[in-house]
C-alpha cells in the first residue's frame, strides 16, 4: 500500500515538476539568453563562476544540512509575486536589470516552496551571493565608469609625479608631453571593482566571523580596486616615457590586467591578515584546536540523514500558474501601449533662424546600437557667426528593455573626449513646458573643445535623470499606456573657453527648434 502511494505520489510530481519548468521557460527563455549576452561582455565575464561560487559554498554547509529536515514552505509564494512584480517592473520601466533580478527572486521562491524555510535559513549567504549573476544597468554602470575613470587618472598621475615623471591631466587624458593616454572606458577600473567585491563577499564570509571585520573586508574592496588600476595606469606611462610605447601598449592589452586583479587579491589577503591579527590582540586569547577537532568528530557522528519530506504538488502547480499569469499580463500590456500621432524626421526642417543645416544617416552598426525607431541628425551652420551645431534626436515609439532611449554620456566619452565638468543647468523652455532642467557637458579632445546640451524629450515632460526617465516609463505605462519619447542632444564645438558665450549660442538655438520640435516629439 505504502509503494503503491509512492508510486502515485511521484506520477503526480514528475507532470507538476514539467509544467512548473514549462511555465519558468515560457517568462524567462528570452531573458535567460539576454542575460548570457550581458556575461559575454568583458565588464561581466566574472558572473559565469558565480554559480560554481555558490555551489561550492553550499557543499561547505552540507554538514549542516544533513541534520535539517526539508519541508515545502508557502511563503516562496509571496518570493514568487514579488520576482513577477519586479518582471513587469523592469520591462514597463525598461531596466533590464529588475528583470534578470526577477531570476534570482524566481530561484528563491522555488527554493522556498521545495527546500523550505529551514534550509534557506541555512543557506542564506550563498543564495544573497547569486544576486552577482545580475549585472547593473547601463545608466549606473555608465555613471560609475565615469567617475572611476576620474579617480583613477588623478591617483595615477600622483603615482607617475612622485616616480618623477613630469605630467599633466586633463579630465580623463593623460600628458606625457611625447604623447597622451587617454583613459577609456575599459581602463576605468570597474572590470576590477565587481569581481573583488564578489571575492571580497566570499573572503568575509569564509575567514571572518565577526561583521565588522566583514564590513571592512567588504568596504575595502573598491578603494582597493581603484588604487590597483590606477597602479596599472601609472605604470603604463613610466614605460611610455623611460622604456617606449610599443612595450606599455603591449604591456595595456597583455596580462596587466589579470597581474593587477592578482595583485588587488593580494591587498584583499594582507587585509584580511591584519585584521585578524588586531582581533587577536583585542581578545588577547586564542581557540583551541583541539576543541575544534573534538567538536567536528562529535558532529560527524551525531549527525542525522537529511529528511526530505513530500514537497507538495499544490504548491508546484501554483507556481506555474503565477509564472504563467506574470507572462500573460507582461504580453497583454505591452500590446495595449498607446502610439500618438507625429510627423516623421524625414520632413524635419534644416533651416530655422539663421541656422542651415544638412542631414546626416548614421551607419547600420550605430543605428542598430541606437535602437531607435525614427531619427535626425543635421549639421547646422550660422553664417553670421560661424558657429556648428550638430543635433541629434532619435524617437522611440514605444520603449521596452533592449528598445530604449540611453544617456549619451558613454558614447560622447566612448568617441575619446575627456569629461571636464558635467552638471544640471535650469532653463527657460516655451510652453507647456516652461521652466526645466538639461544636462550639460563640456568635453576635451587633443586641442578641440565640446559643449553639450541634451535631456529626455518623454510624453510632455523634460527630464534630465536616468533614475526619473525610469520610473516615469513604468508609471505612464499603467497610467497613461505610453511609452513613447525621444532624447534630444546639441553638441558645439568652442572656438574659445568661454562656457557662457558657447550656452548662450545654444540657448538661442534651441529656443528656436522647440518652437517645432513638439510636432516630431508629441507631448
Amino acid at each position: 500500500m505504502i509503494n503503491k502511494n509512492r508510486l502515485g505520489y511521484i506520477a503526480l510530481l514528475i507532470p507538476a515538476f514539467m509544467m512548473l519548468i514549462c511555465a519558468f521557460s515560457l517568462q524567462y527563455f528570452q531573458v535567460i539568453g539576454n542575460l548570457l549576452n550581458k556575461w559575454n561582455t568583458e565588464d561581466f565575464s566574472y558572473c559565469y563562476v558565480v554559480p560554481f561560487i555558490v555551489i561550492y559554498l553550499i557543499y561547505t554547509k552540507w554538514p549542516q544540512l544533513k541534520t535539517t529536515a526539508t519541508a515545502s514552505s508557502a511563503s516562496g509564494f509571496l518570493v514568487l509575486i514579488l520576482s513577477g512584480f519586479t518582471f513587469l517592473a523592469g520591462r514597463l520601466g525598461s531596466v533590464e536589470t529588475f528583470v534578470f533580478a526577477s531570476i534570482w527572486f524566481a530561484v528563491i521562491g522555488l527554493f522556498l516552496l521545495t527546500a523550505g524555510n529551514k534550509i534557506a535559513r541555512e543557506l542564506a549567504f550563498p543564495l544573497f551571493l547569486l544576486i552577482f549573476i545580475v549585472p547593473l544597468p547601463p545608466f549606473l554602470n555608465n555613471l560609475f565608469t565615469f567617475k572611476l575613470k576620474l579617480y583613477s587618472s588623478k591617483l595615477a598621475v600622483e603615482m607617475m609625479r612622485k616616480a618623477g615623471l613630469s605630467v599633466f591631466l586633463e579630465g580623463n587624458v593623460i600628458d606625457l608631453w611625447v604623447t597622451k593616454l587617454q583613459v577609456v572606458d575599459a581602463c576605468s577600473g570597474l572590470r576590477y571593482v565587481y569581481p573583488l567585491l564578489l571575492m571580497a563577499f566570499v573572503f568575509a564570509y569564509l575567514f571572518h566571523k565577526k561583521w565588522w571585520e566583514r564590513i571592512i573586508i567588504i568596504l575595502a574592496a573598491i578603494p582597493i580596486s581603484v588604487f590597483s588600476n590606477a597602479l596599472r595606469i601609472a605604470i603604463m606611462g613610466y614605460l611610455t616615457l623611460k622604456v617606449s610605447p610599443t612595450v606599455a601598449e603591449s604591456f595595456f592589452h597583455g596580462f596587466s590586467g589579470w597581474l593587477i586583479f592578482m595583485i588587488s587579491f593580494g591587498f584583499l589577503a594582507i587585509l584580511s591578515k591584519i585584521i585578524k591579527v588586531i582581533n587577536k590582540k583585542i581578545i588577547n586569547k586564542k581557540i583551541d584546536p583541539k576543541f575544534i577537532h573534538k567538536k567536528t568528530k562529535t558532529d560527524k557522528k551525531n549527525a542525522r540523514p537529511i529528511k526530505i519530506k513530500k514537497i507538495k504538488i499544490s504548491y508546484l502547480l501554483g507556481a506555474a500558474c503565477i509564472f504563467i499569469c506574470f507572462w500573460g499580463l507582461n504580453s497583454y500590456i505591452g500590446t495595449a501601449m498607446i502610439t500618438p500621432e507625429r510627423k516623421t524626421f524625414d520632413n524635419f526642417p534644416t533651416a530655422f533662424g539663421d541656422w542651415q543645416g544638412e542631414k546626416i544617416y548614421l551607419e547600420d552598426n550605430i543605428l542598430k546600437s541606437l535602437w531607435s525607431d525614427d531619427y535626425v541628425q543635421i549639421s547646422f551652420y550660422n553664417k553670421k557667426t560661424g558657429d556648428n551645431i550638430y543635433l541629434l534626436i532619435p524617437y522611440y515609439k514605444y520603449q521596452a528593455t533592449r528598445h530604449t532611449v540611453h544617456s549619451p554620456v558613454s558614447c560622447l566619452v566612448g568617441g575619446g573626449y575627456a569629461p571636464l565638468s558635467r552638471k544640471i543647468i535650469t532653463k527657460k523652455f516655451p510652453a507647456p513646458f516652461g521652466t526645466v532642467k538639461i544636462r550639460q557637458m563640456y568635453l576635451a579632445k587633443n586641442n578641440r573643445k565640446l559643449l553639450v546640451n541634451y535631456w529626455f524629450q518623454q510624453r510632455g515632460r523634460i527630464i534630465v535623470s536616468e533614475y526619473a526617465h525610469k520610473i516615469y516609463l513604468f508609471l505612464d505605462s499603467i497610467t497613461k499606456r505610453r511609452t513613447d519619447g525621444a532624447l534630444v542632444r546639441i553638441e558645439m564645438p568652442l572656438k574659445d573657453p568661454d562656457i557662457e558665450k558657447g550656452q548662450a549660442t545654444i540657448d538661442a538655438f534651441t529656443k528656436d527648434l522647440m518652437q517645432i520640435l513638439t510636432e516630431y516629439v508629441p507631448n
